[in-house]
């Protein structure tokens, strides 16, 4: 098996095995759920007979629940973190530690965010995050290093990544085509696949990371 599949099958069983990796999703599925709800019943008429849901309501849900997924995204990688190294996992820490670093972790998700927009830097704004939160690194060195990882693993890197697409694809986009509750379990399981991908991206990076040296030994004491 390769560490790609390998990955996503320990990122399923970690988080079967560990419910509370999907608690920090729960805020922003149900406002996002909400806003969602409330684009239907104040929909835009067109025509006078014509209607559909509200875009503006559900933009501005969708933007808030971003935000607030963007910092439970962050919580969970320090959570996967600690799950995949046996720690306990407490929430309040996660989030303690998220807060913390929020301005290395925004400018790194700005970074990412800029990579993602060419398909060839995608892999690597994929494990920017990750990184600094994993070695509690800025986002510059976090960036080196993920470019450093994925031109290192780039093989398996691209295996990973496409296996999260197609996957993500299938399920979020396959169920949203449900007439009328569609929208809202594919909201739903886009939240949940983003939580086990997460964990999964997290165990990948341990799986191949190579670890960093040693300290040096202090100096020997003066004679």
């Amino acid at each position: 098996m390769s560490k790609s599949t390998e990955s996503i099958s320990k990122g399923i069983d970690i988080s079967l095995k560990k419910p509370i990796l999907f608690v920090p999703y729960a805020i922003p599925i149900i406002i996002q759920l909400v806003f969602s709800a409330l684009a239907y019943l104040f929909p835009i008429r067109y025509y006078y007979f014509l209607e559909m849901p509200n875009p503006f309501i559900s933009l501005f849900g969708s933007f808030i629940a971003a935000i607030l997924g963007f910092i439970a995204g962050c919580m969970l990688v320090d959570m996967a973190n600690d799950a995949i190294n046996n720690l306990p996992i407490d929430l309040r820490k996660s989030l303690n530690l998220v807060i913390s670093k929020i301005g290395t972790l925004i400018v790194a998700a700005l970074i990412a965010a800029l990579c993602s927009i060419t398909i060839i830097l995608l892999p690597i704004a994929m494990f920017i995050i990750v990184i600094a939160i994993v070695e509690g690194l800025d986002a510059i060195e976090s960036t080196r290093r993920a470019f450093d990882f994925v031109i290192k693993n780039l093989s398996e890197v691209i295996i990973f990544m496409v296996i999260v697409i197609v996957v993500g694809v299938i399920f979020s986009y396959g169920f949203s085509l449900i007439p009328l509750i569609g929208p809202f379990i594919g909201a739903i399981i886009s939240w949940l696949l983003n939580a086990v991908f997460t964990t999964s991206a997290v165990y990948f990076y341990f799986s191949l990371r190579i670890p960093p040296p040693p300290p040096p030994p202090p100096p020997p004491p003066p004679i």
